[in-house]
């Protein structure tokens, strides 16, 4: 296996060819209904010396998706180009998907037997040491003027990972910050205020609260006293 890959030419999927192979445990990690995006992950067993597994991240995509039929993790993971009669057997199956640029891609763990499928336009994968906050391999790198993202995948998500209202209390209130992956956050409200001073304009946050009703109370209040202010709403790392 290369340590990444992305494959969306039609040359590149002939039947039965396998394109993708380990051994390690993958689970389904995110899927964003934009562009129809399905992440499955490989993750290192942090704090556990006493297993061998590998320190890196595997992160293994397809898109755009049009169907799956897939199990919720695999213990050792191939994936494969359809055969003509597997392919033929999802087709009979799915009345109505587009196939036009589609591919059968056929996913087995090699101890369990059974199959799983996803018809996708493009499959590919990464493998390395994710930065601790960043959420994916395919999750752009942050720039000058971004926020930090909470989600594996741009676009619409599940919000499988949003923590609750106690996670964050409990994290606040923590003494010490280990460094483990930020995989879950919660939303706090950013009160901004835009302002005159000295013939210049200025923005700052006048406060951070945990709800939304707090926050527009102190927003009431500021608004007689500056020239604009608003509220923004801002990923908490857990």
């Amino acid at each position: 296996m290369t340590a990444q890959a992305w494959l969306n030419r039609d040359h590149e999927f002939p039947p039965g060819r396998e394109r993708f192979r380990s051994d390690r445990r993958f689970q389904i990690w995110a899927y964003s209904a934009s562009h129809g995006q399905l992440l499955l992950r490989s993750t290192p067993l942090y704090g556990d010396e006493d297993r061998p597994d590998p320190e890196t991240t595997i992160d293994v995509l397809f898109k755009p998706i049009e169907a799956i039929k897939l199990r919720d993790s695999f213990t050792g993971l191939v994936i494969r180009c359809a055969e003509p009669e597997e392919a033929d057997q999802v087709k009979a199956s799915l009345p109505g998907v587009r196939w036009e640029g589609r591919h059968v891609f056929m996913l087995q763990s090699p101890d369990q037997g059974q199959s799983d499928y996803v018809v996708s336009m493009a499959v590919g994968w990464r493998e390395g040491m994710l930065p601790r906050m960043q959420q994916s391999f395919f999750s752009s790198d942050i720039v000058p003027g971004d926020r930090w993202t909470p989600n594996p995948l741009h676009g619409v998500g599940a919000g499988l990972n949003m923590a609750s209202a106690r996670d964050l209390l409990d994290a606040l209130r923590a003494d010490d910050h280990p460094p483990r992956r930020r995989e879950r956050h919660r939303y706090v409200y950013v009160l901004m205020t835009r302002y005159s001073r000295a013939e210049r304009t200025e923005v700052s946050g006048a406060g951070v609260f945990l709800t939304e009703a707090d926050a527009e109370e102190a927003r009431a209040l500021f608004a007689r006293k500056v020239d604009d202010c608003w509220i923004e709403t801002l990923p908490v790392a857990m």
